[in-house]
């Protein structure tokens, strides 16, 4: 240990108490104690332990004190502690430092001035980075380390694995060297600083190891079927492997290795030759010196040389050689797991039966029974067919439908082929030297049956046991989307396809939201679509190890719903229109507009149909005109961006009938009868007295005819009536008024020789819908329309008219017609009467 101390200042003395104030003023005398400061502490010393790096440091006690702090400074740390001994120890010094350590004495109160200051060192510092180098020729050993700067000198220790020290240094340098270590050993070590009487920590071991020793007690025999020379030897203490070498006559040399078994086989030597065997140990760092060497004389060949040809898949093996005589040959074989065939024959062949696959075969044929004799030919080297390969195992690649296939390796392969034979007659194939293959493009949905067989030179093995893939499955097809407005879902549907186990629908909206379905069945619902989206729909399917690409999207809409219900108000007929006020429930979905749509016939006539609609619009009401007469079924779509909803549940109707047509009035003032013909969809029909205000109703029927008593006005009219409301008025003709009736020819004759013109009234119901009526002509069979299109074609068109009247359809919008009507009888014809020309309107716009 070191120890350092420190006395008081010689010739100086420290009062321990303080002087009285002195006052100017005379007062009595008070009594007061006063306690003066502790003294300073003295004679402070250090005792260093170099081993812990700790310090001790004492003091002799001062006058006035309860207790000490001390504290010790250096330029890297600061160390203190607080005691009411008279010693204290520093635990947490640093290596390497020198300290200035002072101690305060302390009461209650006050505290002294600090001791005067006492330094001290601290233990040096280990050293770093210690490394070691071994001459492998000389086995001398160099270790080196980075310097410390506060150390007087080093020492250095090397322990062999055994646990004997060897050795070491002791330098004021930061290398040292030590001689011819001993082979075979590792050694570990350590340096340590030393400066004055105290040592530091040892530095972290570093292991080494020496050469190995020389190997000993070389021996060796001779296999003379394969010409091959198989030597032995002691382990060598140190070595992870061995060499041994072969050096003949003419230059012949030989070599192989050995990483741990003492034994190796020098093949290939030369016929007839001396040879000199050693052998060299190694480690990571160093070989041995070569051992003693052994000689070792093969024996001549001098038979000429034969030559062989493996049957494969037969287990033979044909050997030939060339020969005279009687003598019996032997043909010997050793295998590569130095097994042996042998076959005899007194001619030029014979078959080595029992070969095996994957081994390799050496091969001699000699004139007695005495391998290693003068009577044999050189060796001959064959190898069989390979083994078929084992442990085949497939790894499939989902990403793109490939698959690696690996097995063991077959002896004396040198190419393997693999073959990928798939449910549907695909074939894959792939050839390598190596014991793995991949193969893609592989069909999706598809079972694989894969086996490999290995080559070598003209042999191929049998096929391995097949190995099973199934590929991923097939991207999904046939979706098909169908939205429900009411719950604002979609049912995805698609064709199922093979492998598959599970499917994942997907419905993707323009800014990225996503959602899912998932089902083991070819349909799933997604929930929660926004109404007015538009989404892309797809699905993906998996086999529960990989999925497929996704299908090709479908894209669809939330649509909204149809209104759930259509309402209609009818206005009264004017001019033989009537306008329908339809009005429907609004939908709860962001910009939706609506569409009212009107299928239909006029008067009950299936050949004079229409299609009316309006035009898209936010408003929940429309108003249409239909002529009198006409049958309507109205729907009404909805839409937004996210598609267009079914039409709504048909509301169905029909308007007022047209005013009663062909009225008649026979009698007097006192009895009279007012007949009709039909009008389309009546219900009934009233006859009023026009003349007062308002007109009196003198009889209603549902039949064609009606009685009327004491008539007393000239002015009678007639309506038509149903659920949609009243026609438009008819007069009634009375007394000199021509009759709406038509009479027989038998009856009448044509009077001025002709028939007079109809009066045409036209009527405009719709924009493209015309309804066109005209006086009845006594005695005509029928009546011809005249239809004039006024453009620069010219164009006319005639129809022929059973009655008094005729709806128009299908008219050309905005064009401009002129029509005129003439009476028929037979061969007669009447002239036309006065033209009406209307012009068409713009259809409504959607």
């Amino acid at each position: 240990m070191n120890a350092a101390s420190r006395d008081s200042p010689a010739g100086k003395t420290s009062p321990c108490q303080s002087q009285p104030p002195t006052s100017s003023v005379t007062s009595p005398p008070v009594t007061t104690s006063l306690q003066s400061v502790p003294c300073v502490p003295t004679n402070v010393s250090v005792v260093m332990d170099c081993d812990n790096n700790t310090a001790v440091v004492s003091w002799t006690a001062s006058q006035g004190a309860l207790q000490y702090s001390l504290m010790a400074h250096s330029s890297h740390n600061n160390v203190s502690c607080q005691t009411a001994s008279l010693n204290c120890s520093l635990d947490n010094i640093s290596c390497g430092n020198s300290y200035s350590v002072q101690v305060v004495a302390m009461d209650d109160n006050c505290s002294s001035i600090p001791s005067q200051a006492l330094v001290f060192n601290s233990a040096p510092c280990p050293p770093q980075n210690v490394s070691a180098e071994v001459d492998c020729l000389s086995n001398d050993l160099m270790i080196s380390w980075d310097a410390v700067r506060e150390a007087d000198h080093f020492l250095t220790s090397v322990t062999a694995d055994n646990g004997v020290t060897i050795g070491g240094c002791n330098t004021t340098n930061t290398a040292c060297s030590i001689r011819n270590v001993t082979c075979g050993k590792t050694f570990s070590v350590h340096v340590t600083s030393i400066r004055g009487t105290c040592r530091s920590q040892q530095s972290q071991a570093y292991s080494i190891m020496s050469a190995p020793c020389q190997p000993e007690r070389i021996s060796g025999r001779l296999d003379c079927v394969t010409n091959s020379a198989w030597i032995s030897w002691d382990a060598a203490p140190g070595a992870d492997s061995y060499k041994v070498s072969a050096v003949g006559e003419d230059n012949y040399t030989g070599n192989c290795t050995s990483s741990s078994n003492t034994t190796c086989e020098v093949e290939d030597l030369a016929c007839g030759s001396l040879y000199n065997f050693s052998v060299i140990a190694k480690n990571s760092k160093c070989e041995s010196q070569p051992s003693a060497t052994i000689d070792l004389q093969t024996a001549p060949c001098t038979l000429a040389g034969i030559t062989a040809v493996a049957h494969c898949h037969n287990s033979s093996i044909l050997v030939l050689w060339d020969a005279e005589g009687n003598t019996v040959y032997t043909a010997t074989a050793e295998a590569s797991d130095h097994t042996y065939l042998s076959c005899n024959n007194t001619g030029t062949s014979c078959y080595l039966h029992g070969a095996q696959c994957g081994l390799h075969y050496t091969i001699i044929v000699a004139a007695s029974s005495d391998q290693c004799s003068s009577l044999r030919s050189p060796p001959y080297r064959i190898s069989m067919e390979p083994c078929p390969p084992s442990n085949v195992v497939v790894g499939s690649t989902c990403a793109d439908d490939s698959a690696v296939v690996s097995w063991s390796p077959s002896l004396v392969a040198e190419t393997y082929h693999v073959v990928a034979m798939g449910a549907n007659g695909h074939v894959h194939t792939c050839n390598t030297t190596s014991s793995n293959c991949s193969i893609s493009e592989l069909h999706c949905g598809q079972q694989y049956d894969i086996s490999v067989t290995a080559s070598h030179e003209n042999c191929t093995s049998k096929a391995s046991q097949n190995a099973t893939l199934n590929t991923g499955p097939c991207q999904p097809d046939g979706l098909s989307v169908i939205s429900h407005c009411n719950n604002q879902s979609a049912l995805l549907s698609w064709t199922p396809g093979d492998n598959a186990v599970d499917y994942y629908g997907c419905a993707q909206a323009e800014n990225g939201d996503m959602l899912y379905c998932e089902s083991t069945n070819p349909s799933c619902t997604i929930q929660g679509l926004d109404c007015g989206t538009l989404y892309n729909f797809t699905v993906q399917a998996s086999d529960g190890t990989c999925n497929s690409s996704v299908s090709e999207p479908v894209q669809s809409g939330a649509a909204p719903c149809p209104p759930d219900s259509v309402d209609v108000e009818l206005f009264t007929m004017q001019n033989e229109a009537q306008i329908l006020y339809f009005n429907w429930t609004q939908i709860t979905c962001r910009d939706t507009e609506y569409l009212l749509e009107l299928n239909g016939s006029l008067l009950g006539d299936s050949q004079a149909l229409f299609e009316i609609s309006s035009y898209w619009t936010s408003m929940t009401y429309f108003e249409i005109p239909l002529p009198c007469g006409s049958s309507y079924w109205a729907t009404v779509e909805s839409r937004n961006t996210g598609g267009t909803s079914q039409p709504s549940v048909p509301l169905s109707g029909t308007t007022a009938p047209c005013p009663p047509i062909a009225v008649e009035y026979s009698g007097n003032n006192t009895f009279a009868t007012v007949s009709w013909n039909t009008s389309v969809f009546a219900t009934s029909y009233t006859v009023y007295d026009n003349s007062v205000t308002p007109r009196s109703q003198l009889c209603s029927t549902a039949g064609l005819s009606c009685s009327l008593h004491s008539i007393t006005s000239t002015d009678l009219v007639i309506t038509a009536s149903n659920t949609a409301g009243d026609s438009e008025e008819t007069s009634v003709p009375i007394a000199g008024s021509s009759g709406r009736r038509r009479r027989d020819l038998s009856e009448h004759s044509l009077e001025n020789g002709g028939l007079p013109a109809p009066v045409l009234n036209v009527k405009q119901a719709l924009p493209t819908v015309i309804f066109l009526e005209w006086s009845p002509v006594e005695a005509a069979s029928q009546y011809s329309l005249l239809i004039r299109k006024q453009d620069g074609s010219r164009e006319s068109e005639e129809i022929t008219v059973q009655g008094e009247s005729i709806i128009l359809t299908d008219l050309i919008p905005n064009s401009a017609y002129c029509f005129s009507v003439s009476a028929e009888y037979t061969a007669t014809s009447g002239p036309e009467s006065e033209p009406v020309c209307v012009q068409t309107a713009q259809e409504l716009s959607q």
